[in-house]
């Protein structure tokens, strides 16, 4: 029994799951959730900031330590009477050894450095290396922000693309509720035109028309609802989740005047993600000229180093200070190349800059005349369908009155059709126009 109420209640808790409807803002949240890209952007930042504290260690001592132990074959270093290029020096040490060497212990040869063993530690700390550890450290620190801001791109990115597909579904579903209200005056138009051929009131033509026009109907029902399911697919692949059981909650509301939103072009495009990029690019140019400058500078570094052997008898630690000036002679005119290349590289990128900001100056500009001309679309339309009701319902009396022909009546279905139909593609429109205007200036 324990064991039926848990599976019963495991069914109903994946039931309401599968029935759960999702707003807008839980699609995007699950979009930025999944999105592979956008994880991979946030593993670029974890990068610029490894690079960062290997930047930082830089300013600490490096410290080293070695140990070697050999045993060669033969000595590395021998010397014997043999050895003596002087022939009279050489006899005469031949003729002492002779007379004395045997009783005192000598040997001919003397033979050093065959095995032992050698202990170093070494620290160095660099005083002055011509501005590179602290140009790098900021260079490191850049690309932090210049990851960040990515992050930030990639994000609005998949913001707009979800909200894009999220309205694309709910229009398409408008168009279904649209098609089914149109079903439902044909089916009208069909029980009443049946009625009307048999009492001769009407043409067989009327019928053949009709049918026509339900097959056109039942037409654009197939397009409307594999459309519909490829973009379910596309907004489920988008912020994982199954396609087949996703519902969503959001409908189109009210539109208001955009008139109040309206901001300054410069100021807007001076605050976008993509302006803080460029600025950071160019910052970088600067620092990668400094860091090449500091290679043709001065270097000092100070150090300490203990070591031990015991390659020679009576072998003693020994410990030692030094510092090393390292002053370039000859990279002065490799560098001056160098230099020239940032420096065309630091105008490339001003260019690139100023550019890209017009180019944003527009972009932005043609989002806001984007919605303006939504807004008017969606007022026009409204105009259109309240006149396109007026009309057909104008054309259903004359039509029971027998003043005009079916064609008229479905001809009027037709247009109030269309202009639901455009009602909610402008309404769509306007909504992520909106976002895209929105994301542009960020508000």
């Amino acid at each position: 029994m324990k064991k039926t109420i848990i599976i019963f209640a495991l069914l109903l808790t994946t039931t309401a799951f599968s029935q759960q409807k999702l707003s807008v803002q839980d699609c995007i949240e699950m979009a930025l959730e999944n999105n592979i890209e956008l994880k991979n952007s946030q593993l670029d930042i974890q990068k610029a900031q490894a690079t960062k504290n290997e930047a930082r260690a830089e300013y600490f001592p490096t410290v080293s330590a070695q140990a070697l132990a050999f045993d060669a074959v033969n000595p590395m270093l021998s010397f014997g009477i043999e050895d003596i290029d002087n022939a009279m020096v050489r006899q005469t040490l031949y003729t002492l050894f002779a007379e004395y060497g045997v009783n005192m212990g000598l040997d001919k040869e003397y033979s050093f450095i065959q095995n032992g063993v050698v202990l170093n530690a070494m620290a160095t700390e660099p005083i002055y290396a011509g501005g590179r550890i602290r140009n790098g450290n900021k260079l490191a620190k850049l690309g932090i922000e210049v990851a960040e801001y990515q992050s930030k791109v990639k994000e609005d990115e998949v913001r707009l693309q979800t909200e894009c597909l999220y309205w694309q579904i709910v229009a398409l579903q408008e168009k279904i509720a649209t098609l089914d209200q149109l079903d439902r005056l044909l089916d009208t138009l069909d029980k009443d035109l049946a009625g009307a051929i048999e009492a001769g009131l009407a043409m067989p033509t009327d019928q053949y028309k009709l049918t026509l026009k339900q097959n056109e109907s039942r037409l654009n029902r197939k397009k409307v609802e594999d459309g519909l399911t490829l973009m379910k697919m596309a907004l489920a692949q988008t912020i994982g989740a199954d396609w087949q059981t996703m519902e969503l909650a959001d409908t189109l509301g009210l539109e208001t005047n955009p008139t109040t939103m309206f901001m300054d072009v410069a100021e807007a495009v001076s605050q976008r993600n993509e302006s803080h990029l460029l600025d950071l690019s160019l910052q970088a140019e600067r620092l990668k000229k400094k860091m090449t400058l500091g290679e043709a500078l001065p270097a000092l570094l100070v150090g300490g180093s203990a070591s031990y052997h015991t390659i020679l008898e009576n072998s003693k630690p020994n410990a030692m200070v030094f510092a090393v000036l390292q002053v370039p002679i000859t990279d002065w005119h490799k560098t001056h190349f160098k230099l020239k290349k940032h420096d065309l590289d630091t105008e490339m990128a001003e260019n690139t800059r100023r550019d890209l900001t017009e180019k944003m100056e527009l972009q932005t500009n043609q989002a806001w005349f984007n919605l303006e001309q939504s807004w008017l679309r969606i007022t026009m339309a409204r105009t259109a369908l309240s006149d396109a009701e007026a009309n057909l319902k104008i054309t259903e009396d004359y039509y029971e009155a027998g003043l005009v022909a079916l064609s008229d009546v479905l001809e009027a279905q037709t247009l109030l059709k269309q202009s639901r139909d455009e009602l909610t593609d402008s309404r769509v429109e306007y909504r992520i126009n909106l976002m895209t205007y929105r994301q542009l200036t960020n508000r």
